[in-house]
């Protein structure tokens, strides 16, 4: 098992077995259908953090799984700049929306899904090279800065 997802492993202990299960779906779902460049992984002691982009910063990331103790949110950093139509997005801050995770079902919901694409689609207009489709994903676990870590 390569290193970062020694780690992941270790941030996810915490957490019950039907919340690991879930995000560990939720990274496949991201990593075969949204083709990042990057899944970027941050431990703080309130959640678990897992971003999807085309660099390694965690503001440039279209998307990302937001594991608490008790609940996942689908978290779209720029999600006050997509449209919603069906107002499936929370949040009234300046950027941040997110979306309740319940199951890996909800991620057959077309309507989230096309959030989600529609914030990938965002995310690579700030780029030269829109090129999205990558072979690899490149996995990079980093505690956040300035949050002391939970384990």
């Amino acid at each position: 098992m390569e290193n970062s997802e020694k780690l992941i492993d270790q941030f996810l202990l915490p957490f019950d077995d039907r919340l690991t299960s879930l995000v560990q779906e939720l990274r496949q779902f991201f990593k075969s259908k949204t083709k990042p460049k990057y899944e970027l992984v941050g431990n703080s002691t309130i959640s678990l953090n897992i971003g999807y982009g085309f660099t390694e910063k965690a503001w440039d990331c279209y998307c990302a799984i937001i594991v608490y103790s008790k609940h996942i949110n689908l978290s779209f950093p720029s999600g006050a700049f997509i449209s919603d139509p069906n107002n499936l997005l929370v949040g009234n801050g300046k950027r941040i929306r997110h979306i309740k995770i319940a199951d890996y079902d909800d991620m057959t919901n077309p309507d989230i899904l096309n959030l989600i694409l529609e914030a990938k689609s965002a995310a690579l207009a700030k780029f030269d090279d829109k090129n999205c489709e990558f072979k690899d994903v490149k996995t990079l676990v980093k505690p956040i800065k300035g949050i002391k870590k939970r384990l």
